[in-house]
């Protein structure tokens, strides 16, 4: 019997858990506490622009978090949404007590999944790091396992900064681990440490909401996940504020007395998701900076202040937020803090997310360097599946960068490793013209094949749904459109001349065509809009859109991955040794034993490789195949 222990609670270990278990492996999920799985310590939201990318593949393979938030969510919005589908975001407001619930719920109800509340002390192998045999827990017992997927988060030695008080914990309220941090690092293990904050909560009735710019969400709200009928939580806005000058006054005055700029703080934190201090100090000409006011549930009068992230004694986040329109009376119920905690090395991890040395293990989240919980998910679900791949004695499933961004995400982190907590951006997928998150189902549904992450029902859902866009797409190619065909008054309208006519396929491609004229068209084709599980016409219109008229970018962006790839196929043997290799220079040789690239493809994604370096390594490598 193969078992597998997930250390870990978070946004990755409910995936590494959830699909292991759906995989057929007995699991284990270890955590400090049962009643805090799934908890958003941070913004109760899940997506945004590259985010929401990360959770629809997610969802495409099987994993939780988008079926989690539409059961959830209460606020749901499509960021970037005038822009092109590339590169837009689904984002949601989660009610956080709910959303907790739901995920204990679902990992309670997952067969051969199974929930444990303890801390974990260290991993117990056979002989050196070789033969895993169970995790030992700080009470002396032991969970027996041949793999171990850590999901760690903010805990190990996991320190609390609020102003110059330091506290010696994984998140507000609860305990650090120390041990684990420990024997990771006694083992060899290079760790650094990073820095993440949150911000103040807030009374909603001392709030004055009529001074606020409201945020309303989508009407209707769309799913995440594919497999999602609906979104049955009442939907409430969110509102908009910004800073003030008194705001800046208040923060320029008490610098000394932040942690960060006291001198208190050790870590490195986001570039991406600075403090409020930060923003005053690294943007001084800019004018003000906009806060977003968020519920935190339906349960609660919690409000949370998104962008006001903060480590200043309480006493001065009272003076800060009372300096907002709308917050003179505001009353704060959790104060903001910043968090120190160990990360390792992501270089030290293959592509399967495997910790190179140490047999049987492999880490998930922030443990690796990454901020988010969206980004902590993708890697659970990909460490969970290769951790049960390995236990099955199957191939691991390495994701290209062509194919999603959690591929895209996995690639940086063990290609380039991390100085700074890593954030998902669109701007980091060279192919993301082929990476649009509503197409995450069809792309990645040879993969949930091979892993078997779907259900039987889920797979059929998914193909009957490309069954039906295949044979309309054939319907464009072949329909006609003339000045006296049924089409012909949206041309007129559109002041398009057809004088020898075109396909459907063609005409859609003319940008002067507005979404309406394209639903006109569209409507006259057999069983557009017939009702199926999983259809919605309008989304389907923008596809096929986006299809058709960015289609020659699309086949440029095809014939360069294509030559990307034929170096992603050639693999470095284990045994490579660049050390007495003529012709690379000492800088090339240090990054290449450093960063450990598996394949040519990520050898030539290291910053300082060049591409004379690669084909060198591509010829001495065909040379040593021919001996």
């Amino acid at each position: 019997m193969k078992r597998i222990v997930v250390i870990g609670g978070g946004h990755a270990g409910i995936e590494a858990a959830y699909i292991a278990a759906r995989m057929g492996l007995d699991t284990t999920l270890l955590t400090m506490n049962l009643d805090q799985i799934g908890q958003m310590s941070c913004n109760p939201s899940i997506g945004g622009v590259g985010k929401g990318h990360m959770v629809r593949e997610l969802d495409a393979l099987g994993g939780a978090m988008g079926r989690l938030i539409d059961a959830t969510g209460i606020h749901f919005r499509i960021l970037n949404e005038s822009r092109g589908l590339a590169v837009r975001g689904p984002r949601a407001q989660a009610d956080k007590v709910k959303y907790r619930i739901a995920a204990r719920r679902l990992l309670e109800g997952t067969p051969r999944l199974k929930l444990r509340q303890g801390t974990a002390a260290a991993l117990l192998w056979e002989a050196g790091t070789r033969g895993l045999r169970g995790v030992e827990l700080l009470d002396g017992s032991i969970l027996p396992c041949e793999a171990v997927v850590v999901t760690s988060g903010t805990f190990l030695n996991g320190r609390i900064l609020i102003g110059e008080r330091r506290l010696e914990a994984g998140r507000a309220g609860e305990p650090a681990s120390t041990h684990l941090a420990e024997q990771l690092r006694a083992l060899g293990l290079r760790n650094r440490r990073l820095k993440t904050g949150t911000s103040p909560r807030l009374a909603r009735a001392s709030i004055d909401f009529t001074r606020l710019q409201v945020q309303p969400g989508d009407d209707p709200p769309r799913p995440f996940s594919f497999f999602s009928e609906g979104i049955p939580q009442p939907q409430v806005p969110c509102h908009i504020v910004h800073t003030t000058p008194a705001t800046e006054a208040v923060v320029r005055e008490n610098l000394g007395r932040s942690s960060l700029y006291g001198g208190h703080i050790e870590g490195v934190g986001p570039r991406y998701c600075p403090s409020i201090e930060d923003k005053f100090v690294k943007f001084p000409d800019k004018g003000h900076h906009q806060i977003f006011v968020e519920p935190e549930s339906l349960e609660t009068e919690e409000i949370y202040l998104a962008g006001l992230s903060t480590s200043m004694p309480p006493e001065v986040q009272l003076r800060m937020v009372r300096s907002l329109p709308g917050f003179e009376q505001a009353e704060i119920l959790r104060p903001g803090y910043a968090i120190e905690y160990d990360s390792f090395d992501p270089l030290q991890l293959d592509r399967n997310l495997s910790v190179h040395g140490l047999e049987g293990v492999w880490f998930a989240g922030q443990i690796n360097g990454t901020t988010g919980y969206e980004e902590a998910a993708g890697q659970g679900l990909l460490a969970g599946i290769n951790a049960a791949r390995w236990l099955q004695g199957r191939e691991p499933m390495v994701l290209g960068r062509d194919q999603a961004y959690l591929g895209v995400m996995v690639d940086d982190l063990v290609t380039k490793g991390t100085d700074e907590p890593y954030r998902m951006l669109t701007a980091r997928a060279e192919h993301r013209l082929s990476l649009a998150c509503d197409l995450a189902d069809a792309r990645l549904l040879p993969v949930a094949r091979e892993v078997g992450s779907l259900t039987p029902a889920e797979q059929a859902r998914v193909e009957a749904k490309l069954a039906r866009r295949e044979r309309l797409r054939a319907q464009c190619g072949a329909a006609w459109v003339t000045q006296t065909s049924p089409f012909g008054p949206v041309a007129a309208r559109a002041e398009l001349r057809l004088d020898a006519g075109l396909s459907l396929s063609d005409f859609l491609r003319r940008q002067q065509l507005t979404s309406a004229d394209a639903d006109e068209c569209l409507g006259r084709l057999e069983g557009w809009a017939a009702p199926q599980p999983g259809w919605d016409p309008a989304l389907e219109r923008d596809l096929l859109l986006f299809e058709l008229r960015y289609a020659g970018y699309r086949e440029r962006e095809a014939r360069l991955l294509e030559g990307h790839r034929a170096w992603d196929h050639v693999r470095i043997p284990a045994d490579f040794r660049v050390e007495h290799l003529p012709g690379l220079s000492t800088e090339v040789k240090e990054k290449l034993k450093l960063h450990r690239p598996e394949t040519l493809g990520q050898a030539s994604r290291i910053p300082g490789i060049t591409p004379a370096a690669v084909t060198l390594l591509h010829l001495v490598i065909d040379r040593s195949k021919a001996i």
